[in-house]
């Protein structure tokens, strides 16, 4: 079974930080989606493509998204659901808890 783990960062981060992922995913390939949008619908553009292109040949899918990716995750998901990942066996979803500044 081929593995995939994407990680999309929050505000202010970038794709590298995919590699802090990767002793904990050793059979799978793991990287970073660094996205440029700064609204949902300007994700719901830009993630839909990057998905449409990185998800084919995969069986299996990890994403790891951090606050505001986590966010524009879930507004695509909407989308894209019934179109994208309805061909792979499994997707797993890990999100990180959304930082708040009191």
């Amino acid at each position: 079974m081929k593995s995939l783990v994407i990680y999309i960062h929050g505000k202010g981060g970038n794709a590298n930080e995919a590699n802090h992922y990767k002793l904990l995913f050793p059979n799978g390939d793991v990287i970073g989606f660094d996205y440029k949008s700064e609204t949902p619908w300007d994700a719901k553009k830009e993630f839909s493509s990057y998905f449409d292109s990185v998800f084919a040949g995969y069986d299996e899918v990890c994403l790891i998204a951090n606050s505001i990716g986590a966010f524009f995750f879930d507004f695509v998901c909407v989308f894209k659901l019934a179109s994208v990942f309805v061909n792979l066996r499994s997707l797993i979803l890990l999100y990180c808890v959304y930082e708040m500044a009191l």
